[in-house]
């Protein structure tokens, strides 16, 4: 198969590709806001007064960084039913809404550490340390969309399950390695300015708290 075919053949499926990709930023976006919301409530609880309260906070939070998000996918996918009825009236639970779901109990934790650091530096008057949670926030984001496209193994249409379609479409085995790595090259085009542009925002808040380190979320507690 020449380039020009191979080229040919993933220009046709472009759209096809596109829209699973969008399927992948749909999911991370849906994990990122339920995770940051619940993280925000233990972060909230950890930084309470009371003791029984950060215990709680504590307790939950060490719960979600250990419980393996592809496992609790699957737990999902085949013990949540894919339909629920309310009052009379049918409701889907679709295989998509389980993926960000099964994705957000990391983000849990990760919001419930880091927001609990950058409460504690808003407290103390240091506002720039505090707002490195956004640029942390925005990279973990990063992270959620590469880890979306485990999605794929309970039936979810996004990118990496919508390449398996055309590799199947076209029937060559020689295609495989190029729809591949064009799929890589969404993820790369999304997250590279991502990172790159988060990074650059880390390095000026870092600038103006001195470059003093601050608490990784390991050493949160």
């Amino acid at each position: 198969m020449t380039f020009a075919e191979i080229a040919h053949i993933l220009v046709v499926w472009t759209p096809f590709l596109a829209d699973g990709f969008l399927w992948n930023i749909l999911i991370s976006l849906v994990a990122m806001a339920v995770g940051t919301a619940l993280g925000a409530v233990l972060a909230r609880l950890r930084l309470s007064g009371r003791k029984s309260l950060a215990h709680m906070g504590l307790a939950a939070t060490e719960l979600t960084r250990n419980i393996p998000t592809f496992v609790f996918l699957f737990y999902l996918a085949f013990l949540v039913p894919v339909e629920f009825e309310v009052l009379g009236q049918i409701y889907a639970f679709p295989a998509w809404l389980k993926a960000s779901l099964a994705l957000s109990v990391a983000v849990v934790g990760f919001v419930s550490d880091n927001l609990l650091v950058a409460g504690q530096h808003w407290r103390n008057g240091n506002r720039p340390a505090a707002l490195l949670f956004i640029p942390s926030w925005t990279m973990y984001l990063v992270i959620i969309v590469m880890a979306s496209s485990t999605a794929s193994v309970i039936g979810v249409g996004e990118i990496v399950s919508r390449c398996n379609v055309v590799i199947a479409a076209v029937s060559g085995d020689e295609m495989m390695v190029w729809v591949y790595v064009y799929a890589i090259g969404y993820f790369f085009g999304f997250c590279f300015p991502v990172n790159w542009a988060m990074g650059r925002v880390k390095k000026r808040l870092l600038a103006r708290v001195g470059g003093a380190p601050t608490r990784e979320c390991g050493e949160c507690g």
